[in-house]
C-alpha cells in the first residue's frame, strides 16, 4: 500500500478549528493513523490508542487491522493539524507530552488514553487553543 501524504498547510493560512476537525473526518483511518504517526511519532499513537506496541499502528496504516478508537484518534489529528500550524511538530509533541496547566497539570496524551473522548473534548480544545495563543474557532 502507498504511504499517504501527509496533510499540513504550513505555507497556508492557519487551520481553523472546525477546518482541522473537516481534514481528520474526512480522511480515510490508515491516513489518519499515517499523518499522526508522522507528526507525533508511531509510540504516541500507540499510547493514545491504547495498544502497547506499535506494530498495531504500523497495521492500521496498511489497513490490515482497524483501530479500536477511532474517534480518538480523528480527534487527536485534529488538535494536532491545529497546532502543526502555528508552530513546529516538536513543541507540538510537547504539547501532548507535557503537563498542561490548562488543564489541572494533567497530561494531554494520558487523558486521551485514558479518560472517553466526550469527557475531555472540550478541555483539550480549549487547552489547544490556549497553546496557540488565540482563539482558533
Amino acid at each position: 500500500m502507498r504511504r499517504p501524504v501527509l496533510i499540513t498547510r504550513a505555507s497556508e493560512a492557519v487551520l481553523t478549528a472546525s477546518q482541522a476537525h473537516n481534514e481528520a473526518m474526512s480522511l480515510p483511518m490508515p491516513q489518519v493513523i499515517a499523518n499522526l504517526v508522522e507528526l507525533l511519532g508511531a509510540t504516541a499513537v500507540a499510547a493514545i490508542a491504547d495498544v502497547k506496541e506499535t506494530r498495531a499502528v504500523q497495521q492500521w496504516v496498511t489497513g490490515q487491522r482497524e483501530p479500536q478508537r477511532p474517534h480518538v484518534l480523528r480527534f487527536t489529528l485534529q488538535l494536532t493539524l491545529m497546532m502543526c500550524n502555528l508552530t513546529s511538530r516538536e513543541l507540538a509533541r510537547a504539547w501532548f507530552h507535557g503537563a498542561n496547566p490548562v488543564l489541572d497539570d494533567r497530561v494531554p496524551l494520558i487523558l486521551l488514553r485514558d479518560r472517553p473522548l466526550e469527557e475531555v473534548q472540550f478541555s483539550l480544545m480549549a487547552a489547544a487553543r490556549a497553546f496557540a495563543g488565540h482563539s482558533l474557532a
